[in-house]
């Protein structure tokens, strides 16, 4: 393990993993997860982490050891949370859109032991995927199943020298010999989460501890109004830290979450009105397809919040929220190394959407030119932060680490920003968006903003394409609704229309099928330029 590089305040302001849930199962016995149309309580998941937790140890899984799992959110990766919580072993959450190569490159990046993976997931048979899976990964010495396809030519797991999850999810499962006492320290780490990679081919392994992870929820819980009459339901999966927020959220106010899997804004507002959810999680794409999906307002909602975060937020954006799901919207600024770093708060007016709002409770943003100075009030620079909550370095990765942070322990965030009369965050995009067109420089998220709603475009991005005279031109790429078309001139049209200066317009359009992006939904930026699709001649003006 790396050692810890911020220091918590104070031990006792910050609980861990199993003290929260033993709380919130005396505070709220039932009702506390919503899961496959179902109810269980707080006190079950507590009783069934324990009897996971023992059969984890019966297989040798002990403190500091890492298990990882790809599972969609569910009751069982739920558990398993609970369950490494209760060991003290690290719980390494993979997304489900993983395939074998960015499963072993992180497996063998952590020194997994363990891995919990669903047999079949989607309609497709996974048996020979782990099965190669096992064979690249030195350290993995246990593959648990759950749901494996009976049509699969290695069904049962064990024709494949694989175990069977059955196992660990046992509600009668044997306590066995007396576990060791659960971590009391809010120092001691809880999960690795991987880096997003929107701009990074290589995603880092964060370790984040018990108080950081839950603390950083105490504080958005306290900054947001959130207390135990609130069941909260993410549309973000819990390999990320937005979707993970939420069951941090439920734990430490003692209320409820609700676990959504895949995306279909059908099924999503079917799950709030049926949870009775009062908060929801997605990101601005997500809240597109909801808003496509009625005009009206659906029945059944008790939504007061709506949390959203990973992409601007366009003014039209925040009044179809309000107006269609009758809830006030709550923008968002995080990094897997941060978790919830800033946001607007909900007596905010509604142009605050327009920023990613103030920082955590007990956290702190500033903005640094290039000479390392502050910069002043409304001055773009590199945005810095330095909160308690933070993650506790790289995996194994001290060098990593020592870069990312400055000497006084803050984060350089590798974003632009600028912050406001009023504290605000105003986001700039990433440093590695910017476009030098012949010295000129200006933010591809700027003009991505300005196109949001351009009524053609179901996704879009904008990136810099190499020019031999000016160094580089802005390209739009772009996917597009069904039975639209879209011209280069319709662009410049649209823009010009808004008043943007001539040297950031667009001088390329191609036109794809799909964007690539993360499993939250973001562009995932570091694959564009590399799109068989660009190499064909697009659209294109000089200027």
């Amino acid at each position: 393990m790396t050692a810890p590089v911020i220091a918590l305040k104070s031990t006792a302001e910050f609980p861990t993993f199993t003290a929260s849930l033993e709380r919130a199962a005396d505070r709220r016995d039932a009702q506390g997860v919503w899961d496959g149309g179902q109810w269980r309580g707080w006190r079950d998941l507590l009783l069934q982490a324990e009897r996971t937790a023992a059969a984890l140890h019966r297989h040798g899984l002990r403190s500091g050891d890492v298990l990882a799992a790809q599972l969609p959110n569910s009751w069982e990766l739920l558990t398993l949370h609970a369950a490494t919580a209760r060991i003290g072993a690290l719980l390494l959450p993979l997304h489900s859109a993983y395939g074998v190569h960015e499963m072993a490159s992180l497996i063998e990046q952590s020194g997994a032991v363990g891995l919990v993976a669903r047999g079949s997931y989607r309609g497709r048979d996974r048996l020979a995927e782990l099965v190669d899976l096992r064979g690249r990964c030195a350290t993995l010495h246990d593959i648990w199943v759950s749901q494996a396809s009976p049509r699969s030519p290695l069904s049962p797991p064990a024709a494949a020298g694989l175990l069977d999850a059955a196992e660990l999810m046992d509600p009668a499962g044997d306590l066995g010999p007396t576990l060791p006492p659960p971590p009391a320290d809010p120092h001691a780490p809880l999960v690795l989460l991987a880096s997003s990679g929107t701009t990074s081919r290589l995603p880092k392994l964060c370790v984040h501890s018990n108080g950081g992870l839950l603390g950083n929820a105490a504080a958005v819980a306290a900054d947001g109004g959130f207390d135990a009459t609130d069941t909260i339901v993410s549309a973000s999966p819990l390999s990320h830290a937005f979707g993970l927020l939420s069951v941090h959220l439920a734990l430490v106010t003692g209320g409820a979450v609700g676990l959504f899997d895949g995306w279909d804004p059908a099924r999503f507002t079917d799950t709030l009105a049926a949870a009775s959810a009062t908060a929801a999680f997605a990101v601005p794409a997500q809240l597109r397809d909801l808003l496509r999906l009625s005009g009206q307002r659906p029945t059944g909602l008790a939504l007061r919040e709506v949390r959203t975060g990973g992409a601007p937020v366009p003014h039209e954006l925040a009044d179809g929220v309000r107006r269609t799901l009758g809830a006030h919207l709550i923008v968002q600024w995080g990094m897997t190394e941060i978790g919830a770093g800033t946001y607007t708060r909900p007596g905010d007016p509604p142009e605050a959407t327009s920023t990613v709002g103030r920082p955590a409770t007990g956290a702190q943003v500033r903005v640094v030119d290039r000479s390392g100075a502050v910069a002043a009030v409304g001055e773009t620079g590199e945005l810095q932060y330095r909160s308690p909550y933070m993650f506790r370095g790289y995996f194994r990765a001290p060098e990593r680490t020592r870069a990312a942070l400055t000497a006084d322990g803050w984060l350089r965030c590798g974003d632009l920003a600028a912050i406001g009369a009023d504290g605000s965050v105003h986001y700039r995009g990433r440093a590695d968006e910017l476009i030098n067109r012949g010295g000129l420089k200006f933010s591809a998220l700027e003009v991505e903003e300005l196109l949001n709603d351009l009524p053609q475009l179901a996704q879009h991005a904008v990136i810099p394409r190499p020019d031999p005279r000016l160094g580089q031109r802005s390209c739009l790429l772009a996917a597009l609704h069904e039975g639209t078309e879209l011209s280069l001139p319709d662009v410049v049209a649209h823009l010009t229309g808004k008043g943007l200066a001539t040297y950031k317009l667009p001088e390329q359009l191609v036109v794809v099928d799909q964007l690539p992006t993360t499993v939250t939904g973001k562009i995932a930026r570091a694959r564009l330029t590399s799109l068989p699709l660009l190499q064909p001649q697009p659209q294109e003006v000089g200027r």
